[in-house]
């Protein structure tokens, strides 16, 4: 595999639930879900959450890439909130096409996606003709404009949820965000569906303690990711689904608690690189 094949992936946001500001939670972004993975010239984004913002402000200047594969988990507001807020949209030059595997038909992923984004909780965005939204199959792959493709996994969360392994010229990634750790099926499917992946995203969202007492909330800790990626075999963990009260102070004593344990662990954080 030559430096050409790498994927590079980037952090825009890993809180969950809600947007987090302060100046207690800068270090870790207070953004909500989105994931960057570039190669040969293409873009596929995982999660439209606020991050999605500063990603198309970064993407300003220079023409945006012709092909962008948007990958969503599934469909809460702060996994999609920043699709009307994503620059490149407005630009003719730019093909987005947004995959969802929770709808059978092209038409009920639209429908649903529009309900979320009309008066009067939202003002109506009037560029959907400028999105293709496109229906996936779980355990299918589906091709990406940067090569390699995205094949979707069940999760465990409510109103239900979908995971995605990116595979790309011998590189894997695999993504397990919104997910609630305990279900015996689910969880070997993930491990299944991560098996050798050089990076494993996973649901950190809260403690031991706080899964103890949060079941049916659709969320995991650490230590549960742990697990997952042991069976999988998964190279690196990145812990993401910040809990929007978790100061910048927690989650770095989380973090050091963790890597005493597991070494190749880290916890997201806005701007977190890494090339797969």
């Amino acid at each position: 595999m030559s430096e050409s094949d790498e994927i590079l992936f980037q952090v825009w946001g890993a809180r969950g639930s809600l947007f987090a500001g302060g100046a207690d939670r800068i270090a870790f972004g207070g953004d909500t879900t989105c994931f960057g993975l570039s190669a040969g010239g293409g873009l596929t984004i995982v999660d439209a959450g606020s991050g999605l913002r500063a990603m198309g402000e970064a993407m300003a200047g220079p023409p945006p890439p012709v092909e962008i594969d948007l990958l969503l988990t599934h469909l809460h507001f702060d996994h999609i909130c920043g699709l009307p807020f994503f620059e490149p949209v407005f630009s003719e030059a730019t093909v987005l096409r947004v995959w969802s595997a929770a709808f059978e038909r092209d038409e009920d992923f639209r429908a649903a996606l529009e309900r979320a984004m009309s008066p009067p909780v939202f003002p109506r965005f009037r560029d959907w003709d400028r999105v293709r939204l496109c229906t996936a199959r779980a355990g299918m792959p589906v091709p990406l404009a940067m090569g390699g493709t995205a094949t979707p996994f069940a999760l465990n969360h409510p109103d239900g949820a979908q995971g995605w392994r990116i595979d790309r010229a011998g590189r894997a990634i695999a993504i397990a965000a919104d997910h609630e750790a305990g279900d015996a099926d689910i969880d070997a499917g993930i491990a299944k569906a991560a098996r050798g992946v050089d990076l494993l995203v996973w649901d950190a969202m809260y403690t031991d303690e706080e899964v103890a007492a949060r079941r049916g909330w659709g969320h995991s800790s650490w230590r549960q990711g742990l697990a997952v990626a042991g069976a999988a075999g998964a190279g690196h963990l990145l812990m993401t689904h910040h809990d929007p009260g978790r100061t910048d102070a927690a989650l770095a004593r989380m973090e050091r608690e963790a890597r005493a344990v597991h070494p190749e662990l880290t916890f997201a954080r806005a701007g977190w690189r890494r090339a797969i």
